[in-house]
């Protein structure tokens, strides 16, 4: 049995290939290349907590990523194993760098609400949005906290079309889009 499991996450199937291609923009070879990379790395497929934040460390040298790839982590162990298979992995890859350079911006902000969403309830609350926040700064800077209380109700009093308190995928969405503002501080440059 153990075979047949280790076997499961070192092969992409094509329907798995066809997915990713939909889902991180890249083509095929792309797909490939890092598959064939992660497994080198990775030989049983799957990768923990810690490996992850490894590379995100690689990623972000000049910051301290820890907080946020434990975010990413998470929001990307769609089963909830504790490990991360290589197709969540180059989705959770794809959206960094997607995010940064731009590509299909409502997309990368489905992924960055996803990320956000650290209860899986379909709604960002003030408490979500804070955690994060301190974990994009420390990413990006190194450094221990802000006071992000402006930015977080700035946010939610342009945004909470609601008045809910929190904000649904499409207020987050929207939010990214239209506020330069509040994207610069939600969003890893």
């Amino acid at each position: 049995m153990g075979g047949k499991n280790s076997k499961k996450h070192t092969e992409l199937k094509e329907k798995e290939i066809k997915l990713l291609i939909q889902k991180t923009g890249l083509s095929r070879q792309e797909i490939l290349d890092w598959h064939a990379e992660f497994l080198q790395n990775h030989p049983d497929g799957l990768i923990d907590a810690g490996e992850f934040t490894s590379i995100y460390r690689q990623f972000y040298q000049y910051g301290n990523p820890d907080n946020y790839a434990k975010f990413a982590f998470q929001a990307f162990d769609n089963d909830n194993n504790g490990k991360i298979s290589f197709s969540e992995f180059l989705i959770a890859t794809a959206f960094s760098i997607n995010a940064s350079q731009g590509d299909d911006a409502e997309k990368s902000l489905e992924f960055a609400f996803d990320v956000y969403d650290t209860d899986d309830n379909e709604k960002v609350d003030r408490t979500e949005v804070e955690k994060l926040l301190e974990a994009v700064y420390q990413l990006e800077t190194g450094t221990g906290s802000y006071n992000f209380e402006y930015v977080i109700d700035e946010l939610f009093r342009n945004y909470d079309t609601d008045a809910t308190g929190y904000l649904n995928k499409r207020e987050f969405i929207v939010a990214l889009l239209n506020d330069p503002y509040v994207r610069d501080y939600l969003l890893v440059n």
